[in-house]
C-alpha cells in the first residue's frame, strides 16, 4: 500500500462520502428490485394477456410468453438505447461540471419516472417511461462509480468497489422479496384486479428511492477534478480527496498509447457483457413464467437469494484482487458466470433454477470489483467521468441489441424442439447459449489483451505513476 497517499490511512468503512454514494445505489436498486419480479407480468396484463393474478398452480400458456417475448425485448432495449447515447456524455458533463449535481437528477428522475409506471395504461406508455428511465440511469450509475474512485486511493480501489457493490446489491437482496411480498397483499389481502395488482409495488418503490435526493445533497461533497480547482479558487469547502501521488492535478486530456491500446480492449470487452447480460436478463424471466413458475413471491425470493450470496463475496474478492493480482479474479469470476448462463436453461423445476442462478450471481459479485478496478488503474482521474461513461455506453449498446433479439429468438423457438442425438432439447435454449458464448469472447479479449494492473507492494504504486505520466 502507498503510505504516501493519506487517503491509504482511511478506514474505508466509516468513509461517510463512500458510504453515501453506496447508499444511493442501494436505494435505487431496492427500488428496481421490488418491480423486477412483476415486470413482464404487468407488460403482459396490460395488453390483455392475463385474464386473473398469477400465483401457485397458475402457469402463463407458453404461447402467450411468446407472443410478448418480442414486445418485453423491445421495452428492455429502449432503456439500455438511451442508457448508451448518454453514458458517456454525462460522465463528461460530471467531469466538467460536477458529479454531485448529476447524480441528484438521475435520483430525483428514478423516483418521478417509478410514479409514471404505475400509472402506466398501455405497453407503448411503457417502452417510453423506460426509455426516460435509461437517461436517468446514465446520469448516476457511471458518475457513482467514478466518485468512489475519485475518493479512494489508489490501493484500495478493487477493496472500494467491492464495498460499493456489496451495499448497492443489498438493495436487490431487499427489495425483490419486498416485491413480491407487496404483490401477494395486493392480490390475495387488498384483492386487485389485472392490471391493479400490479402497480401498488412501482408507488411503495417511488417512495423507497426518494430519501436518496435530500441525503446526497446533505452530504456528499465535489470530487471532480475541474469542479474542484473552482471551489477551491473560491475557497468553499470541499471533498479534499484529490488525486493520489499516482494520478498527478495536471489535468491530462489524452491517453498513453499503451492506455488507449487497452481501453479499446475494454471497450469490445464492455459490448459482449452487454450483449450476454441485455439478452440474459428478458430471457430469465420468461423462461421463469413459461417453464417453472408465474408464482411472484417464489420469484422475488430467487432473484433476491442470488444477490444475497453475492454479497458475500464481493467485499472479500475485492480485498484479495487488490493485494493478489485484478485480471486472475476478473475472468475467473466471469468464466463462471457465463458457465452457468449456459447451464440455466436446462434446469427442469425451481430448485435446479435457483442452484444455478444463484451461482451466477456469486461468480458475477466476484468478477465486477476486480474489473471495476482494473478500469480504474487503466483511466485517468481527470477522464474518469467521460472514459467510465464510454465503457458504459460500449456495455449499454450491446445489452440494447441483446434484448432485441433475446426476445426475438424466444418468441420463435421457445416452442420448438431440437432432437440431438438421443437427447431432445427445447429451443429456448438458444439465446441462452448464445449469451453465454458472447460473454466468453468478452472474457477472452480480458485475458489475452489486459497486463495485469495492480502488483502488491511499492513497484506496483512506482509502475502507476509511470503509466500516469506517459504521454
Amino acid at each position: 500500500m502507498d503510505e504516501s497517499d493519506p487517503r491509504s490511512k482511511e478506514h474505508l468503512y466509516t468513509n461517510v462520502k463512500v458510504m453515501v454514494v453506496a447508499l444511493d445505489a442501494m436505494l435505487v436498486m431496492i427500488g428496481f428490485g421490488v418491480i423486477s419480479p412483476s415486470m413482464s407480468f404487468y407488460l403482459i396484463a396490460l395488453e390483455g394477456g392475463l385474464e386473473q393474478p398469477p400465483g401457485p398452480g397458475y402457469v402463463v400458456p407458453p404461447e402467450v410468453v411468446a407472443e410478448f417475448s418480442a414486445i418485453l425485448g423491445v421495452m428492455m432495449a429502449s432503456f439500455m438505447a438511451t442508457r448508451t447515447l448518454l453514458a458517456r456524455y454525462w460522465g463528461g458533463v460530471s467531469d466538467r461540471r460536477g458529479r454531485k449535481p448529476i447524480i441528484m437528477m438521475g435520483l430525483l428522475g428514478y423516483f418521478l419516472l417509478l410514479i409514471a409506471f404505475g400509472l402506466a395504461q398501455d405497453w407503448i406508455q411503457m417502452l417510453v417511461i423506460r426509455a426516460f428511465q435509461g437517461v436517468v440511469s446514465a446520469m448516476v450509475w457511471p458518475v457513482a462509480e467514478a466518485t468512489v474512485l475519485d475518493i479512494v486511493g489508489v490501493t484500495r480501489r478493487a477493496e472500494a468497489l467491492g464495498l460499493y457493490s456489496t451495499i448497492s446489491n443489498a438493495g436487490f437482496i431487499i427489495g425483490p422479496g419486498v416485491g413480491g411480498a407487496l404483490y401477494n397483499v395486493c392480490r390475495d389481502v387488498l384483492l386487485l384486479p389485472v392490471p391493479d395488482v400490479f402497480r401498488v409495488p412501482y408507488f411503495i418503490a417511488a417512495i423507497i428511492t426518494l430519501p436518496a435526493v435530500p441525503m446526497t445533497a446533505m452530504v456528499l461533497k465535489e470530487t471532480c477534478p475541474a469542479k474542484l480547482e473552482v471551489l477551491a479558487s473560491k475557497a468553499l469547502d470541499v471533498d479534499n480527496s484529490g488525486p493520489s501521488p499516482a494520478e498527478p492535478t495536471k489535468h491530462r486530456t489524452t491517453l498513453s498509447p499503451s492506455a488507449r491500446t487497452a481501453m479499446r480492449v475494454l471497450y469490445v470487452m464492455a459490448l459482449m457483457d452487454g450483449f450476454a447480460m441485455g439478452m440474459g436478463q428478458p430471457i430469465f424471466q420468461l423462461f421463469l413464467m413459461s417453464k417453472i413458475t408465474t408464482d411472484i413471491g417464489l420469484i422475488g425470493l430467487i432473484i433476491s437469494g442470488a444477490g444475497a450470496v453475492g454479497l458475500l463475496f464481493s467485499v472479500p474478492a475485492g480485498r484479495y484482487a487488490d493485494r493478489h493480482g485484478r485480471k486472475a479474479v476478473a475472468v475467473g469470476g466471469s468464466i463462471g458466470s457465463r458457465a452457468t448462463l449456459f447451464v440455466l436453461p436446462l434446469a427442469i423445476d425451481l430448485s435446479q433454477t435457483t442452484a444455478i442462478w444463484i451461482s451466477q450471481g456469486a461468480m458475477m459479485s466476484i468478477s465486477q470489483p476486480a474489473l471495476k478496478a482494473i478500469q480504474g488503474d487503466i483511466v485517468p482521474w481527470s477522464l474518469r467521468g467521460r472514459l467510465f461513461g464510454t465503457i458504459q455506453a460500449f456495455f449499454n449498446a450491446g445489452a440494447t441489441i441483446g434484448p432485441l433479439i433475446g426476445g426475438a429468438l424466444y418468441g420463435m423457438f421457445s416452442l420448438t424442439m431440437f432432437q440431438l442425438g438421443w437427447f431432445s432439447i427445447g429451443g429456448h435454449v438458444l439465446p441462452f447459449w448464445l449469451a453465454s458464448g458472447l460473454g466468453l469472447i468478452g472474457v477472452f479479449m480480458l485475458w489475452a489483451f489486459i497486463r495485469e494492473t495492480r502488483i502488491s507492494g511499492a513497484a506496483s504504486d512506482q509502475s502507476e505513476a509511470d503509466r500516469s505520466n506517459e504521454s
